[in-house]
């Protein structure tokens, strides 16, 4: 029973919501600050979306089960919608409405409240202070691994200890559910007991369908460091669907393991999300002493289609609540940038790319990634009023510089950039 004043007003906010006090604001703020930088020195673009959206796109984007966990009403010509419940739908529908295909890729991140429906026992908060990425029209590995590579430089800028990014794929699992012979009943049922984590339940239904399977599986979904420790379990399932996602997986954690990130990652095919929209790589972020995840993304091939605009795009959201929490506060100076660089590497020289854009970005630039040679590089340029463009042979160690202000070209060694 709440408490009320002589006018009978309620002295208290509803369930889930909670008040900011000026320090604690500051110091989200100084967070914003640091991710804004790290989010633009990649060539990023800020973009806002209306806090509500018809219900009927959010179903269509998150899944239908959604419905429960949407904070929805009618609008005033009779159509129900709802708060939105996170940015990557929005994002979608906003892409598929303004964005045209001579446009892709495009970069966009974002500072906004998402909001969920909860109910008053569970103690969860109804208000999400999320900020991420969307990477719209990005096609492969080197997409994800651009977003990974974000990630944990926002993170470790932040002066976040021990953190852990855990990875798995979606096909992972959908491999599994084939190798168990799930109808479509038994596939919900174990998709839920991986989505809550609610493993004795998991072990207990696979096992009334086979013991010996349902013994190897939960052993294949136990975080492990490297792949050497669980790749055994897996090799007498022979599935083309279950190598690519695990080849997938394989690879990235390579390229990271290049990056010298090795020790922020590892390897949990257990991961699943309550969003339907996921397709591929997925991951979540934790830390120390938290019991909270701190963020979570991957990729989204199919979502973008359902708003008229079929192409691949990958991303992840952090929440600053929880980051906030991890950091106890953070005091981040503002950096201002200089040149911005389109940088155009071809796919197989993703690591040594990444490498490069990072020392560029050391100088303050603003460095986008454009992989392979078969882009408009011209109107890319253009369209992002880029200063520069580096086109980059690895194999020749040598840069190709045009300079759009000056309007010259010349190459240079690798090294003399740096």
């Amino acid at each position: 029973m709440f408490k009320e004043n002589d006018e009978n007003l309620a002295l208290m906010l509803p369930f889930g919501f909670r008040d900011i006090f000026p320090v604690e604001a500051q110091e989200r703020k100084d967070i914003d600050e640091a991710l804004r930088n790290e989010f633009i020195s990649w060539g990023y673009g800020e973009v806002k979306t209306p806090i509500i959206e018809y219900t009927k796109n959010i179903s269509a984007g998150a899944g239908t089960k959604w419905k429960d966990k949407l904070i929805s009403f009618f609008d005033i010509d009779g159509n129900i919608v709802s708060l939105r419940a996170d940015m990557t739908v929005p994002i979608a529908r906003l892409s598929g409405m303004r964005i045209k295909e001579r446009q892709l890729p495009v970069r966009f991140f974002y500072f906004a409240n998402s909001f969920r429906q909860s109910g008053p026992q569970k103690g969860q908060k109804r208000v999400l202070n999320q900020a991420g990425i969307e990477f719209i029209g990005a096609e492969g590995i080197s997409a994800d691994l651009e977003i990974l590579n974000i990630l944990i430089n926002l993170l470790r800028k932040s002066g976040l200890k021990d953190f852990k990014i855990a990875i798995g794929h979606v096909g992972f699992f959908e491999t599994i559910a084939g190798w168990f012979k799930l109808d479509k009943r038994g596939y919900e049922i174990a998709k839920e007991n991986l989505i809550s984590k609610n493993y004795v339940a998991l072990k207990e239904f696979l096992a009334i369908i086979d013991s010996a399977k349902a013994e190897v599986f939960m052993d294949m979904i136990k975080p492990a460091k490297d792949f050497k420790d669980i790749e055994d379990l897996w090799s007498g399932i022979a599935d083309k669907k279950l190598d690519l996602s695990i080849g997938y997986l394989k690879e990235a954690c390579g390229v990271l393991e290049g990056l010298g990130f090795s020790e922020n990652i590892i390897i949990d095919l257990s991961i699943m999300r309550d969003f339907g929209y996921y397709s591929g790589i997925i991951f979540e972020i934790y830390a120390p002493g938290i019991t909270e995840m701190i963020g979570s993304g991957g990729r989204y091939d199919g979502l973008l289609k359902k708003f008229g605009l079929d192409v691949p795009a990958t991303g992840f959201a952090i929440d600053v609540d929880i980051l906030h929490k991890a950091l106890g506060g953070l005091i981040a100076g503002k950096i201002e940038n200089t040149h911005r660089i389109i940088l155009n590497a071809q796919t197989s020289d993703c690591l040594k790319a990444l490498r490069f854009s990072e020392n560029l970005r050391n100088g303050n630039n603003i460095v986008e990634l454009i992989f392979d040679s078969d882009k408009d590089l011209a109107n890319i340029c253009f369209e992002k009023k880029a200063d520069f463009l580096f086109k980059v042979d690895f194999n020749k160690n040598t840069v190709f510089i045009t300079d759009f202000k000056k309007n010259t070209r010349e190459s240079k060694n690798i090294e003399d950039i740096i």
